[in-house]
């Protein structure tokens, strides 16, 4: 685990690893950062029960959110983001998770761990609540120029790591446009659905708009990383707003307080099945390893969750997967 990263830094990284150590009694940790910020934490949130198998390995050098991935290519080979992932290089690890910078991972990914062979550009993307199920959605940022053989290379990746998350082998999978149209959209995306078209390893199931994405039309979505990007923080916008609309109750309104009573324990429930946190956590995809993202302000709950989608990666061998499914 990358402890430095994120917006919290290890404040919400290390109680995550003590929870999940507690809760996985045979997963062992690593931890990258200054050993000993890192250690005093391990006291404080009392992490004894699971020291055996929580290793802080020291690391002085940071890369921050504002870091530029050339710097961080350049002279920040020793940061603990850096070192996490030669852990995954050298096979000391089956995953890795970082809250840190995006471009700057992408690059030390690509630099440190390779890329599977064929893939032109990896991507990021992650499993979203769906009505019907889940779905898929990629690229989430890394790419923001994209080719028609970018997104069929990135739905065949999302096809194989949407197989690990639902165990389903039969996906349908659907480009993301600003209308259903055939006619609709860049030339590029026009372009890709004809390649779709003609891929016998993708079931295509055509254009969608930004809210089929969580109808469950399509168990894949594939789009370029800046539609992906904004699709995805704009729906955990409105859910953090619905959330806090849902809360607010008038107390000068006898009325609106009697109904929002009412309604206030379904609101709970339907608010625990759709918060961002619980979802928190894309993968990587086309990198020789399992690189997991999670959100750069990820709370312990968040970074938990990262957690679990590393350990499901791990255990999966999807980067596994992948190399064979996109062998030449």
């Amino acid at each position: 685990m990358d402890a430095m990263g994120g917006d919290l830094g290890p404040r919400s990284v290390v109680p995550a690893c003590i929870r999940f150590l507690q809760r996985f009694p045979l997963a062992s940790l690593k931890l990258y950062g200054p050993a000993p910020q890192l250690q005093d934490l391990l006291r404080e949130f009392h992490s004894t029960s699971v020291a055996d198998r929580l290793e802080v390995v020291p690391c002085e050098q940071v890369v921050t959110q504002e870091c530029n991935p050339v710097h961080a290519l350049r002279r920040k080979r020793d940061s603990s983001m850096a070192c996490a992932l030669k852990a995954v290089a050298d096979g000391e690890a089956d995953a890795m998770v970082t809250s840190g910078n995006t471009g700057a991972l992408l690059a030390l990914s690509r630099s440190i761990l390779g890329t599977i062979e064929g893939v032109r550009r990896p991507a990021l993307g992650k499993s979203l609540p769906a009505e019907a199920g889940s779905c898929f959605l990629l690229d989430l940022g890394a790419n923001i120029d994209c080719s028609a053989e970018d997104l069929v290379q990135f739905a065949r990746m999302g096809v194989e790591a949407q197989r690990v998350h639902t165990g389903k082998r039969q996906l349908k999978v659907a480009l993301l446009n600003i209308g259903a149209e055939p006619h609709k959209g860049t030339e590029e995306i026009r372009r890709a659905a004809e390649l779709f078209e003609s891929e016998s390893s993708i079931d295509y199931f055509g254009f969608v708009e930004g809210h089929d994405i969580f109808t469950g039309v399509a168990d894949v979505v594939v789009c370029d990383g800046l539609m992906g990007n904004v699709a995805m923080k704009s729906a955990e916008g409105v859910i953090r707003l619905m959330g806090q609309k849902a809360f607010t109750i008038e107390r000068k309104n006898p009325f609106k307080r009697f109904f929002g009573q009412l309604a206030i324990k379904l609101l709970r429930k339907w608010r625990t099945q759709v918060e961002p946190a619980r979802y928190n956590g894309a993968s990587f995809l086309g990198v020789k390893g399992n690189v997991i993202k999670s959100h750069g302000g990820a709370s312990s709950e968040a970074f938990y969750r990262a957690m679990i989608t590393a350990k499901e990666c791990a255990e999966a061998d999807l980067a596994g997967r992948l190399s064979r499914a996109l062998a030449p």
